[in-house]
């Protein structure tokens, strides 16, 4: 049996971003979907492709506080879903603030039943 790989729980939840590639000034916040997100990182997607490495800042909504929650984040991976349309965006997070961290714990805590095996 192969073991399990992750470090943390990821759960399929469709929460609204807006994101922006850091120190890109050319590049304004865009929208999207989360896919999965735990409290490592996220899966969104995006009408652009990120380099490998590239660092993201995250704004995050969810119904557990009323404020967006701000996050960073490095791209690990970027893949072409719709040629030249859609990209499947793999982030890690970094230097998660304390308010971020309590929101993804009860992201994780509120939605076991939709934890990714």
């Amino acid at each position: 049996m192969e073991q399990e790989r992750r470090q943390y729980v990821r759960i399929r939840k469709n929460y609204i971003i807006r994101f922006a590639q850091k120190g890109n000034p050319s590049l304004k916040f865009d929208v999207s979907q989360v896919e999965n997100i735990s409290k490592g990182g996220m899966c969104f997607s995006s009408s652009i492709a990120f380099d490998s490495g590239a660092e993201v800042l995250i704004e995050l909504r969810t119904p557990y506080i009323a404020q967006t929650v701000h996050l960073e984040g490095k791209i690990l991976e970027s893949t072409q879903k719709v040629a030249g349309l859609i990209y499947h965006n793999r982030l890690q997070f970094s230097d998660v603030s304390p308010q971020a961290l309590d929101v993804l714990e009860k992201i994780e805590a509120y939605n076991s039943k939709d934890k990714i095996s």
